[in-house]
């Protein structure tokens, strides 16, 4: 299984990374708004050193620090498209034709978003001719 992200940029050929398949991670705490935006709440990273200044002043034991994300329309958008059955690609045509947006500006502004949820660890692909999930 791949592991690292620089091995998945190698390997991955732009017509392979459009038929991946972006999966949500069922870890992450998310929430749809009456507007319609999505926001996430996902714990902090913290070194040792802060995980042991946590645990000795917090007021709850089970607190850990906390931050909040609240994606915009289009985000929102595209992460309710992230259903486990549509491609990258179809993600891309459909936010083109809702946005009214030529495929090429729509790929860009997609994979761009796609890549920052990866990086945060809210979603992972799914590579259907490996049959695996790429982290």
């Amino acid at each position: 299984m791949k592991s690292s992200r620089s091995s998945i940029q190698e390997t991955l050929s732009r017509t392979e990374s459009l038929a991946c398949i972006p999966l949500k991670n069922d870890e992450i705490n998310w929430q749809k708004l009456d507007n319609g935006e999505i926001i996430f709440t996902y714990a902090i990273p913290l070194s040792r050193f802060f995980i042991a200044l946590h645990q000795k002043f917090r007021r709850k034991q089970d607190e850990m620090p906390t931050k909040k994300l609240q994606l915009d329309q289009m985000g929102s958008f595209v992460w309710n498209l992230i259903d486990g059955k549509n491609t990258v690609k179809d993600i891309i045509r459909i936010f083109a034709h809702d946005y009214r947006v030529t495929s090429q500006e729509a790929e860009t502004a997609v994979a761009a978003f796609l890549k920052t949820l990866g990086q945060r660890g809210f979603i992972a692909l799914y590579d259907p001719r490996e049959a695996q999930v790429l982290k």
